[in-house]
């Protein structure tokens, strides 16, 4: 085989249907979730951390950010790299949904064999351990936001037809530089079938194009719940909420119907269809349709822990303190350590000025993720407020130790911490 214009073409027809139907699945096509998504904690305990990547050195090492561009300017190269600026990423913003989402990318990228099965619907690869914890973060990205923009696709469908493609040269006795078998993949994509050429714009931010291709699906297929959810997002990215709703409701409807049960490349549920829904009825400011979505997430899956947190803001902003805990606790209930519900509750214990409750929260937050920052802060001020200066002091110093500069708190942390050590009159 020589390499021809159409490099891409080397391989089995069938092959260029597989990164759609896999990265439909498991990026949030199909309504998915698994057990139990993890958090950086609960990752901790089973595997020790990646050592954290050296940075240029003009970046901020306290800038979660920082570790997030660096992973994506190795992404290419250097997978396993790159995971682990992710994963750092996380570990300094752990309520960030991108990254978690963009770990999950350099993990699968790393492993050109797991890549393949994974894409490729091996069953022993679907049910192994690694690929239940790398979709877990995907699960967990989309718990923290149901609608963030998969950019990164498109490096992963990438990566899985130049690996394809290099496999086939191989095995001709050629050898060609990954580097000039990606140009033609990139090139040759451009030509795929309507279904890839779809999905990649949609990696692409082209959600028009994206949305246009899955109607015309959906036409000729109405009882495809997979093609209507990839189009709700599609559109909820476009600013077109009232249609999302409208593609989300009639996919929830055909998957009821249907009732059917099947494993993709993480389990189904309807439980994160209903929790997008009751997101587009949070941004649109109709707050009944929110509880309602998200009540009927959890009758779809009492485990779907996301839900109830945001259950917790809808109760918040009516204003409806005692629901807003009673709903946090509920989240803390099905997942003690998750960060975001923790830090929620600490919020709103000090809203309220109950600092021993606080107090307490903020100190398990920091177990949860000693490198966060603001934790930090927040419990300083408590202890301010409760008359503890001494206590405040140091919480001010650990703050400014796991703070990128670029954070405004820093100047107040440093005004406060020189007020609590001037001379007392």
């Amino acid at each position: 085989m020589s390499l021809t214009p159409n490099i891409v073409r080397c391989l089995p027809r069938s092959a260029w249907a597989w990164p759609i139907v896999a990265l439909a699945a498991a990026c949030g096509g199909s309504g998915s979730q698994v057990a139990s998504p993890a958090t950086p904690v609960a990752g901790r305990s089973a595997r020790p951390a990646p050592r954290r990547p050296a940075l240029p050195a003009d970046a901020d090492t306290c800038e979660a950010t920082a570790y997030y561009q660096f992973g994506l300017s190795q992404l290419r190269k250097y997978p396993e790299r790159a995971a682990a600026a992710f994963y750092w990423s996380q570990r300094l913003a752990p309520a960030t949904a991108v990254s978690y989402y963009a770990q999950r990318i350099a993990l699968l990228m790393a492993d050109p064999g797991l890549l393949r099965g994974y894409v490729e619907g091996d069953r022993s690869t679907l049910q192994s351990s690694d690929v239940r914890r790398i979709d877990s973060l995907q699960v967990r990205a989309m718990g923290l936001d149901p609608f963030f923009p998969r950019r990164l696709d498109e490096d992963l469908i990438v990566s899985y037809f130049t690996d394809q493609v290099q496999q086939d040269l191989r095995s001709h006795g050629q050898d060609i530089s990954d580097a000039v078998v990606e140009y033609y993949v990139r090139r040759d994509l451009q030509s795929a079938d309507a279904a890839t050429r779809a999905w990649l714009a949609f990696a692409r931010g082209d959600y028009k194009q994206a949305a246009d291709f899955w109607a015309g699906e959906v036409r000729h297929d109405p009882k495809n719940t997979d093609l209507r959810a990839r189009r709700s997002q599609a559109l909820f990215l476009l600013g077109s909420f009232d249609s999302a709703r409208a593609e989300l409701t009639a996919a929830i409807t055909a998957a009821r119907r249907s009732d059917a049960e099947k494993m993709k490349y993480v389990y189904d549920s309807k439980a994160i269809w209903e929790y997008e829904l009751g997101r587009i009825g949070e941004l649109q400011g109709n707050d009944s349709v929110a509880r309602d979505a998200y009540q009927q997430s959890l009758v779809e899956d009492l485990s779907f822990y996301p839900a109830h947190r945001r259950l917790a803001a809808v109760a918040l902003r009516g204003r409806d303190t005692a629901t807003a805990l009673t709903e946090l606790q509920r989240t803390l209930d099905i997942k003690d350590d998750d960060y975001a519900a923790r830090m929620e509750l600490s919020v709103l214990d000090i809203a309220r000025r109950a600092y021993e409750p606080a107090t307490e929260q903020l100190r398990r937050v920091t177990e949860i993720e000693p490198f966060a920052a603001y934790p930090h802060f927040l419990l300083a001020n408590v202890r301010m407020d409760a008359g503890d200066h001494d206590g405040a002091a140091t919480e001010y110093q650990r703050f400014l130790a796991l703070a990128s500069q670029s954070d405004p708190n820093v100047s107040v942390a440093r005004q406060r911490l020189a007020a609590l050590a001037a001379p007392k009159p």
